[in-house]
């Protein structure tokens, strides 16, 4: 907890007044009964669109709760929330940085994950040598939550799930695959997505032609692109982020890669990537940990279809499982801070280990190493008569939207 003073002293001290990354929302900075979350999340960058998801979802659910009256702690209090979010431009020693002088000195208790695994595992050692909770949406590997790290949790699947239930899919269908290419970033995250492929693949006997790791700064697919081509796999699985997934899909016609599968880890299911990869995005398939026609009551929001309508409204954007995770982080601290007779690091992080909720997202409880219990659902970009394609839930069939196109035409009968 924190008063204007001490934010005006801090933004003076480090030259950052007036510095648009950083954050205050609602009336919070000029009252002081306010609790402050902090973090940093990347808002330049090849993740700017992903962490652009994240900082909407944030503003707009602080915004929700104050405007309601904001939190009934349970010290007897009421407070307003405010945010302080910095860009680290998903590098992690900025971002360790940024996490080591908002609680040195901006006084920070209460912290707000990054995006990207790689930017998270760093991060979240900050928070465990400064024993502050940190409840986050943007990291998925598995060993962000492997360390013994008590003061880190999860609200995303991790991310050896995320190809699993694409896989199945496929496997589920008439002419299933024999052959799988599977390209992969080298990032943290990216790895993980990837072993998760592999072992799933191998347990349905099916076998992996190409496998091939590239670093994060590639900007050219294509010579990769040939040798799965050439290999002529059924199905191809990119363990990346969003901008390998629209050169991947920008650049698979070039190469006349025809494969009944094409699906990313992350990144394919934005409206952003659709923007960037036109046409080239149709068929592409996309994992997500929640599915925008859920009927989830929401406390803030009243229910997920007036969560939807909310960022729609606000942003002018569909959302995706992105922006519900990061409303639920606020949502977590929110209940947490509800359920503590004090305001103290240790309460708040022992609180949020027992919360068990509802949001727009789904259920919300942590497991015992703090990563949320949840499977993932597929979603394919389906052309429409007479209008752009739609971003549909496939898979599994219980909540399917529709069925898949599978397999996915040639490039010469698109």
């Amino acid at each position: 907890m924190r008063t204007d003073t001490s934010r005006r002293k801090f933004l003076e001290a480090t030259g950052l007044a007036g510095v648009t990354a950083l954050t205050g929302i609602g009336s919070a900075a000029a009252q002081e009964n306010t609790i402050t979350l902090g973090g940093s999340m990347s808002l330049s960058g090849d993740n700017a669109d992903l962490g652009q998801l994240y900082r909407d979802s944030y503003e707009l659910t602080i915004r929700r709760i104050n405007e309601a009256g904001g939190v009934e702690a349970g010290d007897g209090n009421t407070y307003e929330l405010e945010m302080v979010l910095r860009d680290d431009e998903t590098d992690a020693s900025k971002s360790r940085a940024i996490y080591q002088e908002l609680i040195d000195r901006e006084g920070v208790d209460y912290l707000l994950g990054p995006y990207s695994s790689t930017v998270t595992l760093p991060a979240s050692a900050v928070a465990a040598r400064n024993q502050r909770p940190m409840v986050e949406g943007g990291g998925a590997s598995p060993e962000i939550f492997s360390q013994g790290n008590e003061w880190i949790f999860g609200l995303l699947p991790t991310a050896d799930k995320y190809p699993l239930s694409s896989i199945e899919m496929a496997m589920a269908q008439d002419s299933p695959p024999e052959s799988a290419a599977l390209l992969a970033e080298s990032d943290t995250f990216s790895q993980s997505s990837a072993e998760g492929a592999r072992q799933k693949l191998n347990s349905e006997g099916v076998n992996i032609a190409v496998d091939q790791t590239f670093p994060t700064e590639t900007s050219d697919l294509s010579t990769l692109l040939g040798r799965v081509r050439d290999s002529d796999a059924d199905i191809l699985i990119l363990a990346a982020h969003q901008k390998h997934a629209v050169i991947l899909a920008s650049q698979m016609e070039a190469q006349n890669v025809n494969v009944d599968m094409a699906m990313a880890t992350v990144g394919s299911l934005t409206s952003s990537f659709k923007d960037q990869s036109g046409a080239n995005g149709d068929y592409m398939y996309g994992p997500s940990s929640w599915a925008i026609n859920a009927t989830f009551e929401d406390s803030v929001f009243g229910s997920t279809g007036d969560f939807v309508s909310a960022i729609e409204d606000e942003y002018g954007y569909q959302p995706d499982y992105h922006n519900a995770a990061g409303a639920s982080v606020i949502q977590t601290f929110q209940r947490a801070f509800e359920q503590v007779s004090n305001l103290e690091p240790t309460a708040v992080r022992n609180a949020i280990r027992d919360v068990e909720f509802t949001t727009a997202y789904g259920n919300v409880a942590f497991g015992d190493n703090g990563v949320i219990d949840k499977d993932m659902l597929v979603y394919q970009w389906q052309p429409q008569d007479g209008g752009s394609a739609q971003k549909n839930i496939v898979w599994p069939e219980a909540v399917q939207q529709s069925a898949p196109i599978y397999p996915a035409p040639s490039w010469s009968d698109r």
